[in-house]
């Protein structure tokens, strides 16, 4: 799935055959301005594609990308030769080192890269690639006298395409301004969720809005007329408009006559804003692979039962980020980022680590 502007453009050209059509969208659009761009180019009938911005307005979406991305970002990665960890010296620099220098690309806006990038924000960036795209992409900006990289920043995805022959171009379908060989793709565990949860969430957004709306409106007004005089459509739409002007310009006093009463219907949200949205970050967690209870969410018939917070970071380690951080450490454990025989890991001591006790050691009467 790909971000709406470069989704735009490359349908646009195939439908058309004509070049590559870049459709920018301002950055405070709510999405309504999504869809009539899109309505005007491919019609009606066509669904808006999702975005990453669109989904992060789900609190479930947002909640499994902050607690995936957090997670895996502040894990340290280390590098190993079978089962041991190499001595300092002989960790590679893009491991630890910040990419505060980017080499000889330098600060480039037309990357995305605007004064260098911590290996925090890297991995950060990365997993949230993973999550809702499926991959992503990370530069080589030095290279050691091996050959090998020496310092590697992550590229932001609107910043990068794959045309039909493989090359990497920019949204407008004009190549890169690196060298191809410095690129390093990273594949996500999954298409993203983007694509393969986008029922799920158009759901989620719905109900969202839908319980906006009763929020703000949780009364239905219905007139009611009492006699059997006929009304035009024009009359019915004359007194509908009267009484929607008296809803908010006298306070919401309105007037009837004998022959029309008002009967107000209470629309409740409580369902919607708490079994629809338990079931909407059920689903979520099955999307993102991780465990329920992580959003804060129980599924059918599930029973609370107590949990320490090692078993619960275990739960998470074995059942959620694993998932992702071995599509990272897969990837960069392969011959063209080390040399044979070493592979790199996510160190989980602190994640998985058994805490003190809040009262201290037990000492002897």
């Amino acid at each position: 799935m790909f971000p709406f502007d470069r989704l735009a453009g490359l349908a646009s050209a195939r439908l058309n055959g004509l070049p590559p059509l870049q459709l920018q969208v301002p950055a405070w659009s709510t999405g309504e301005l999504d869809a009539v761009v899109w309505s005007d180019v491919f019609g009606a009938d066509v669904p808006v594609p999702l975005t990453r911005a669109s989904a992060l307005r789900i609190p479930a979406v947002a909640r499994a990308r902050h607690l995936l991305a957090g997670t895996v970002a502040r894990l340290p990665l280390v590098a190993l030769r079978r089962d041991q960890v190499l001595p300092p010296e002989q960790q590679p620099g893009w491991l630890y080192a910040s990419d505060g220098q980017l080499g000889t690309y330098g600060t480039s806006e037309a990357l995305g890269l605007t004064g260098g990038q911590s290996v925090w924000s890297r991995m950060l960036g990365t997993v949230d690639d993973f999550l809702f795209y499926g991959g992503s992409l990370w530069l080589t900006t030095q290279r050691d006298a091996t050959g090998r990289p020496a310092r590697m920043v992550r590229l932001p995805f609107d910043r990068w395409y794959v045309d039909d022959a493989g090359a990497y171009v920019d949204a407008d379908y004009h190549p890169l301004e690196v060298d191809q060989a410095d690129l390093v793709y990273l594949p996500g565990p999954h298409e993203g969720i983007l694509c393969f949860g986008a029922a799920t969430l158009r759901q989620a957004l719905t109900l969202e809005a839908t319980a906006a709306d009763i929020a703000q409106h949780p009364l239905r007004l219905e007139l009611h007329q009492t006699t059997d005089s006929p009304m035009t459509d024009g009359q019915i739409y004359e007194m509908v408009a009267a009484a929607r002007r008296a809803m908010t310009e006298t306070g919401g006093v309105l007037y009837t006559n004998s022959a029309m009463e008002t009967k107000d219907h209470l629309v409740s949200s409580g369902d919607l804003l708490v079994a629809a949205r338990n079931a909407v970050a059920v689903d979520v967690s099955r999307h993102a692979g991780i465990p329920a209870s992580m959003l804060d969410a129980s599924g059918a018939g599930a029973s609370l039962t107590y949990e320490t917070a090692q078993t619960k970071n275990l739960e998470f380690v074995d059942y959620g980020i694993s998932l992702y951080s071995s599509a990272v450490q897969a990837r960069l454990s392969m011959d063209d980022i080390l040399p044979i025989g070493q592979r790199v890991a996510f160190d989980l001591g602190d994640l998985t680590a058994i805490p003190p006790s809040a009262t201290g050691p037990t000492l002897e009467d």
